[in-house]
């Protein structure tokens, strides 16, 4: 059965832009190593997007054009979207789809669509807190939890020991850059912090 693989950064970087906003919907794109292998996915970061609209097509063009040019340098494509939803007790894909998610699957054929499933936050993680779904040809195929692997296996102590030291505050979307072009929309520090701690 092939894998669907998060790495620490990727992972924590999502929970933490969640935890940031819990009272907003928030989304994102994923990052995987470019490869022709289809069977297997490694997501090897997540770029945080927005918190205030997170429909507004014209801030997400620029977003994706910016993000683009930076992961083709380092061998690197969108492969997924992200998304917390505003309602804690909301966790179906329906509302999770955006038109970010056509664009990833017309450039790569298929993309995947992670959810973060709010029924399972908390400071202290004990399990994976997200569903995942393959977009292709315009459905959304669920993919099974047992196929979604973090890497390494401390990830969740990790991302728990980030939220308890409120990490969040540290990380910047795009909403942030735009509010502040001096913002670092990349997280360098906040990469370097997960790393340090792994």
């Amino acid at each position: 059965m092939s894998s669907i693989k998060f790495s620490a950064k990727a992972y924590c970087k999502i929970i933490l832009h969640a935890a940031k906003y819990p009272h907003c919907a928030i989304n994102g794109v994923l990052l995987a190593k470019s490869t022709s292998k289809k069977e297997d996915i490694e997501f090897v970061d997540a770029v945080p997007l927005f918190h205030i609209s997170i429909n507004l097509t014209p801030m997400a063009e620029i977003a994706l054009m910016q993000i683009d040019e930076l992961v083709s340098k380092k061998g690197l494509v969108i492969a997924g979207y992200y998304t917390a939803l505003e309602n804690l007790k909301d966790n179906n894909f329906e509302k999770a789809h955006h038109r970010i998610v056509d664009k990833i699957a017309a450039q790569n054929g298929s993309s995947y669509v992670v959810l973060v499933n709010n029924s399972k936050l908390s400071v202290y993680l004990d399990n994976v807190a997200l569903k995942v779904a393959q977009y292709s040809d315009g459905n959304m195929k669920p993919c099974d939890l047992h196929r979604v692997v973090l890497s390494p296996d401390t990830t969740l102590d990790t991302c728990s020991h980030l939220l308890e030291q409120e990490a969040y505050e540290e990380l910047v979307d795009f909403d942030n850059h735009l509010d502040n072009v001096s913002l670092d929309w990349i997280n360098i520090k906040l990469n370097e912090k997960i790393e340090n701690i792994l």
